[in-house]
Formats: C-alpha cells, sequence, structure tokens
C-alpha cells in the first residue's frame, strides 16, 4: 500500500507540474503553486482510495471462510456453563 502512496504522488507532482508549465507556456495561464499542491494531494487522495480497494480485493480471493456450520463443530457446547 505504501508503494501505490508513493507511486501516485509522485506521478501526480510530475503531470500537475508538466501540465502547469504547458499551460503557462502555450497558453500564458500561470497557475499558482497552491492550486497545484491541492491538485497533487486530490490525485493522492483517490488513487489512495482506489488502491486501497484493489488490495482489498485482490486480498478476498485468497480468503477461505470459517465454515461454523461444519458437522465436527455442530457437537460441540459453545457455552460453558454448568447450569448453576
Amino acid at each position: 500500500m505504501k508503494k501505490i502512496v508513493w507511486i501516485s504522488f509522485i506521478s501526480a507532482l510530475v503531470i500537475v507540474n508538466l501540465l502547469a508549465f504547458v499551460a503557462d507556456y502555450l497558453g500564458g495561464v500561470y497557475i499558482a503553486l497552491p492550486y497545484r499542491l491541492v491538485v497533487v494531494l486530490g490525485i493522492t487522495m483517490i488513487s489512495c482510495v482506489f488502491g486501497g480497494a484493489w488490495v482489498l480485493m485482490s486480498r478476498a480471493d485468497e480468503e477461505v471462510p470459517n465454515n461454523q456450520n461444519s458437522p465436527q463443530n455442530s457437537n460441540q457446547r459453545t457455552d460453558n456453563s454448568n447450569g448453576q
């Protein structure tokens, strides 16, 4: 998960700054640094959500459910009280 966060942060940082440079160079529109920072952090947080969901979905295939209704467990008593 840490790799996903760092990769998304660095790629968002590079892409947003390149787009801001192209907008300034070709269009004459300057995008201030606080706006760039907000966009970078927003992209990072959104990719963290999707990356976390991807990790959970990939781990869900590996899980084996604990079968509570198996014949081995049906004969065992769950409460340990002796009726006192």
